[in-house]
């Protein structure tokens, strides 16, 4: 799969009011509903060059959904995205199960800007120092994130990773050559349930569903043993999976670099996506309000707001 920066010399996408952000364009379709068009990363349709959806501020009601116990991080997302969504694609009015169905790179930007519509672009993050446990507080503007878009011939359905090692079955056959499909909010929602109590299993368990074939192995081995053969593939092959699922996908590029301000040390840490609208708000350290993307992600829990 192929991406590329959806950008100009001025970093704002082609045919972009000026003034605009990334990704984001004021205005309405023509005889549409009030809000804003932003452009997606991918697209409802498998990768639908220049697919835009239609969202507007938050309510009360999206409010009362962040302060409810009963829903994971993947299902907080799909309710706040239903909520503000007013079209997706050609789909209008969208409901969970549409939210559910899109890639999760789409439902992490979306997110995004119906945040930056609601509460602006300045957003004050926390981030605990791995070396000394200090709590970095640092402002991030959130319209300076950049974005990447799918290009027209990439296609999110076979993302295709080399292994360097591979995975050697009991016939002595080495299986190195692997082809993926990017994770939708489904697959989030599959993992929920034990993303606080077992992070690894969690990531392995998305990863093995966005798995569309593994060198020659048959999908038979694949649905009993799955799990095994990934664990038994080493940190760097598991490290390039996960970055193809994440970090090289389209969408906002997340991952922030930090210097911590007490002793110096450089660390990499994602923005919570389901904490961008509670200002102000600790996690605790076993919380399960974790970003919907979080099991991909290499680095651990990501920032507080």
């Amino acid at each position: 799969m192929s991406t590329a920066p959806f950008t100009g010399s001025t970093g704002v996408p082609p045919g972009t009011p000026t003034g605009a952000s990334p990704g984001v364009s004021p205005g309405v379709p023509r005889g549409g509903p009030p809000g804003v068009v932003v452009r997606l990363p991918i697209g409802p349709d498998s990768g639908e060059a220049g697919a835009t959806a239609v969202v507007r501020k938050m309510r009360g009601h999206e409010e009362a959904l962040l302060h409810d116990p009963d829903l994971g991080p993947a299902a907080l997302v799909s309710h706040l995205l239903a909520g503000t969504a007013l079209r997706i694609g050609e789909c209008e009015r969208p409901g969970v199960e549409a939210v559910e169905a899109m890639y999760s790179a789409d439902r992490n930007h979306l997110l995004l800007q119906v945040r930056r519509l609601t509460l602006g672009d300045r957003l004050a993050a926390v981030y605990a120092c791995p070396a000394c446990a200090a709590r970095v507080r640092v402002i991030e503007r959130l319209d300076e994130l950049p974005f990447v878009a799918l290009e027209e011939t990439g296609d999110p359905e076979a993302v295709e990773v080399t292994l360097e090692d591979g995975w050697t079955d009991r016939e002595g056959t080495t299986h190195t050559e692997v082809v993926l499909r990017l994770p939708r909010g489904s697959d989030e929602q599959f993992v929920t349930t034990f993303v606080a109590s077992d992070p690894v299993a969690a990531a392995d368990a998305l990863l093995l569903r966005c798995v569309v074939r593994f060198g020659s192995v048959p999908s038979s081995e694949l649905d009993a043993f799955g799990l095994r053969i990934l664990r038994d593939l080493t940190l760097g092959d598991r490290a390039r999976l996960q970055r193809a699922l994440h970090e090289d996908a389209p969408g906002t590029r997340m991952l922030r670099g930090i210097e911590c301000t007490d002793c110096g040390a450089r660390f990499e840490r994602q923005l919570d996506v389901t904490d961008f609208f509670v200002a102000g708000r600790e996690k605790a350290p076993d919380s399960n309000r974790r970003s919907s993307t979080w099991p991909g992600t290499s680095t651990g829990a990501g920032a507080t707001s």
